[in-house]
């Protein structure tokens, strides 16, 4: 069944704006008018340039035979799921190599799915490897842990050291302990329009991560819930991600943590943090760290950008933690924050039509993926 999830520009103008010219004290909107469609996913398909060099596989030897034979674009088929070995690097993308399915066109797209190793190990390594503009799009991509309480640390995703431009995009990403998608030494990479969740565990469970320094990262137009942080950086200089249009749902309990987030390394908090423009449905009691944005040193650059989100929350949580928190000088000021997001707001959701729902905050009207704000059948 074709599923269409695409909204016009002109209907999504209409409904953004509609809230930063409610007052002045709303969001003040310093950026363009971004079109994502459909919150966490995305109706457009892969086309490939060059038909000689797609292949379709519907086995884990086929999969790793194309890999390895260079060929450009590599389809997994609707209704299949091809069952990885859970090691390290199981797949590993060679440079402007694109892995696909059509999530968003079907309601069965491909899988890649990853079982539970049984043996008393800790499991920290990624299954998938990245290299420069390589792309993962369009798939449900489950792993092996979905709960807080493991001694596993699977990665899903992660980057080869000085990758440039890679891109993961339009996919379901579930079940990775440790994270979903680590970017690592990795720059100019691009991670929008998934539905992201059931990253957790505890110390670590990360939707997206920018760490080792040298990372940078362009993340918008996803649904995040059940991970302890959604997005976050170890700290460490070069490192910086805009994260915009993006929304963060309440899943998780007392595993989930503030979910935007940048550490503090030898005295910095990465290079930059920019967060704009996003929904944070998040922040209810029965969450360990209720805080929506939390810096743990200055970036090299100054404090982050924090404007034009909408927050659930107040701006002080009434256990005494800030909506948006970080050390002295790490974020804007209380005046500024007030001024250029909106906190206190109700969110809502609602299913339109079998395939289309709605979330309502604010004066907004934006379309999300139904399975991310938990309206199924």
């Amino acid at each position: 069944m074709k599923v269409s999830q695409r909204i016009t520009l002109p209907v999504l103008l209409l409904t953004v704006m509609a809230c930063s010219d409610e007052s002045e004290t709303a969001s003040e909107n310093e950026h363009s008018v971004f079109d994502c469609g459909t919150l966490g996913v995305n109706a457009t398909p892969v086309l490939p340039t060059d038909s000689n060099r797609l292949i379709e596989v519907s086995n884990y030897a086929a999969l790793v035979s194309a890999i390895e034979s260079g060929y450009s674009y590599i389809k997994v088929p609707n209704g299949v799921t091809i069952e990885i070995p859970n090691q390290q690097a199981a797949l590993a993308l060679g440079e402007h190599q694109t892995l696909f399915g059509e999530r968003g066109i079907s309601d069965d797209p491909g899988k890649l799915r990853v079982a539970a190793n049984p043996n008393p190990t800790e499991d920290s390594y990624p299954v998938i490897r990245l290299s420069s503009y390589s792309r993962i799009s369009g798939l449900i991509v489950e792993g092996p842990v979905r709960v807080s309480q493991t001694t596993k640390s699977t990665i899903g995703m992660q980057t080869q050291n000085d990758s440039v431009g890679i891109r993961v995009d339009n996919n379901e990403i579930f079940g990775w302990p440790w994270a979903g998608v680590s970017l690592k030494r990795s720059t100019k990479a691009t991670v929008s329009h998934n539905y992201i969740h059931h990253n957790i565990k505890t110390e670590l469970g990360y939707g997206v991560v920018v760490q080792n320094g040298d990372t940078t990262a362009d993340i918008q137009c996803n649904i995040f819930d059940h991970n302890r942080h959604a997005i976050a950086g170890s700290g460490a200089l070069g490192e910086g991600y805009t994260a915009s249009y993006n929304l963060v749902m309440q899943g998780g309990g007392k595993a989930a943590y503030h979910q935007f987030d940048m550490h503090e390394k030898d005295g910095y908090g990465g290079s930059y943090v920019k967060v704009y423009n996003n929904w944070f449905n998040y922040g209810d009691f029965g969450t360990s760290n209720r805080s929506s944005v939390m810096i743990r040193a200055i970036p090299s650059e100054g404090p982050i950008e924090v404007s034009g989100n909408i927050f659930q929350s107040d701006f002080v949580i009434q256990n005494g933690q800030p909506t948006v928190d970080g050390v002295a000088g790490s974020i804007p000021d209380a005046e500024t924050l007030r001024k250029k997001n909106q906190f206190s707001q109700a969110f809502s959701f609602k299913r339109e039509s079998e395939h289309v729902c709605v979330m309502s905050v604010a004066g907004q009207t934006v379309p999300v993926l139904c399975q991310g704000v938990g309206l199924t059948f």
